[in-house]
């Protein structure tokens, strides 16, 4: 027995790192796996407090499992999430009744991220930090909620946390093998969320600002590399969207044609259009599509649909510019909901925060409760403030990514979701003035100490989890608005929450 504890030690002391980063990801993946066992949607393909695109997920990934292909359809929705679910389709089988399999394996890659993320956080937050801030991942009620539903969120996460990596790795300069290994996540993750795309200027921004010594022509062609190789892996949608396009073109000769070049989707104009009116929201409203006709669906052949899709843009800054008072309130309302996000706590049970509260259509339940939202914004602030100074510039680059999210708010919809899907950047500009703090208080042992005491306390949620497992599954009563005709609750629509 001694000489396997010693054999145990000898192996912690030699690889602390990969260790730490197995116990990361089976902690992570046990909590969403306990967090399932106590939810009464376990076999539903969404959540309670998750609806989203669920339904046209599921369509297209049973589509591609079966080997179908319907008609052309507008290119709407990034492909590379109903692709994944459509693999998950054809390895274990198509669903029978049951989304439980594919819940959990949307857990395991969630845990996964979790414990890459935790890994290369070590390289700007330190080892306790780090730990603290994987621990935080791991247990965000958010995440417990969007890791085990049908949300493309699960797959983006990992891609915007190995671009975060990737940047940090060639801070000075990428390699020719990182310059062609970052254009291809950022081309894997465009795929999955359109607006990672044009992350690429903020990522840029920060590289020149950190180059340093070495001369930016020197730099360029590798940069030039990556985003060749972005294009490359955008270019075969690309050119099925072009095919697809044409063929709707030719459907409706009498109608103004689509633009045939569309590397990823073509909501951009709609949905810009659709945020950006008088009776806009903040937030995604199926008001807003409904107006166009067609119950809410897209039709090209729609002329007020079709009006959108070519001039949105025309659209939403004429209104802009003839209501900027309005508008400016509007970009308030889209960043508040965007920043409530910080009401969600953490363990099952969303402490301190509560399970009581309302979900937007197409996006994450928020409770009522306020109480971590604006400290969460005012320490936000204070991370990215310090993010600016020179002692601490690699941490200017998740400051440049919130920053690129926080813009896309303002221009579209304000999603709770948004905030939690920038979690590998956000983390880190909490636990930043923390780190601040203790690194001005060296000679205290209870500073270096505060990380792992403050991780190994929130261990608990893991203890909530496992006891909540052991009952019976948890229940919940909600209300909303109702369709007439089967008198069952519109999943798009205003939904409120609260435990029976």
């Amino acid at each position: 027995m001694r000489g396997r504890f010693t054999a145990v030690s000898e192996l912690c002391r030699r690889h602390p790192v990969a260790l730490g980063a197995a116990l990361t990801f089976s902690l992570s993946l046990l909590l969403r796996w306990l967090y399932l066992q106590a939810a009464p949607d376990r076999t539903w393909p969404f959540s309670i407090f998750f609806y989203g695109d669920t339904r046209f997920f599921h369509a297209y990934a049973v589509d591609l499992a079966r080997g179908h292909e319907g008609p052309a359809a507008l290119p709407y929705h990034p492909p590379l999430f109903p692709w994944l679910l459509g693999l998950l389709y054809r390895v274990l089988g198509p669903p029978q009744g049951s989304a439980y399999p594919y819940k959990l394996a949307l857990a395991l890659l969630n845990a996964a991220t979790v414990a890459f993320t935790g890994w290369w956080w070590r390289k700007v937050l330190g080892t306790g930090w780090s730990l603290l801030g994987a621990a935080l991942f791991a247990c965000s009620f958010g995440w417990l909620v969007l890791s085990t539903t049908y949300s493309n969120e699960v797959l983006y996460v990992l891609f915007l946390s190995a671009t975060c990596a990737l940047m940090l790795q060639h801070r000075a300069g990428p390699t020719w093998t990182g310059a062609v290994l970052l254009g291809a996540v950022m081309g894997l993750g465009s795929l999955t969320r359109a607006e990672h795309l044009y992350l690429w200027p903020f990522l840029l921004a920060w590289a020149w600002l950190y180059r340093g010594a070495t001369p930016w022509r020197t730099l360029a062609p590798r940069w030039g590399a990556a985003l060749l190789t972005t294009a490359v892996v955008l270019a075969p949608w690309a050119v099925h969207n072009a095919r697809v396009l044409r063929e709707l073109n030719a459907r409706t000769p009498h109608l103004e044609p689509l633009p045939v070049l569309a590397p990823i989707t073509v909501y951009g104009p709609i949905n810009f259009a659709m945020a950006n009116h008088a009776a806009a929201t903040g937030g995604f409203t199926p008001d807003s599509v409904n107006q166009a006709g067609q119950e809410g669906f897209l039709d090209v052949a729609n002329p007020s649909q079709r009006h959108l899709l070519l001039h949105g843009y025309a659209e939403g800054l004429a209104w802009m510019k003839a209501h900027p008072a309005d508008a400016a309130r509007l970009w308030g309302a889209k960043l508040d909901r965007w920043l409530d996000g910080f009401r969600l706590g953490l363990g099952a049970s969303n402490l301190p925060s509560g399970l009581h509260g309302n979900r937007a259509p197409v996006d994450v339940f928020v409770p009522e409760a306020a109480w971590l939202k604006w400290p969460l914004t005012l320490l936000l602030l204070a991370g990215a403030a310090l993010s600016l100074r020179p002692a601490w510039r690699p941490f200017a680059l998740f400051t440049a990514v919130l920053l690129h999210r926080a813009l896309i708010t303002v221009a579209f919809f304000g999603y709770t979701r948004g905030l939690l899907a920038v979690f590998p950047a956000l983390i880190p500009l909490l636990l930043l003035p923390f780190l601040v703090l203790a690194s001005r208080a060296q000679a205290s042992k209870w500073a270096a100490r505060l990380p792992a005491i403050a991780a190994a306390a929130l261990l608990l949620f893991w203890v909530e989890a496992g006891l909540l497992a052991l009952t019976a599954p948890r229940r919940f009563m909600a209300s909303g608005s109702t369709d007439h005709s089967s008198g069952k609750l519109i999943q798009d629509d205003w939904v409120r929450i609260w435990p029976g």
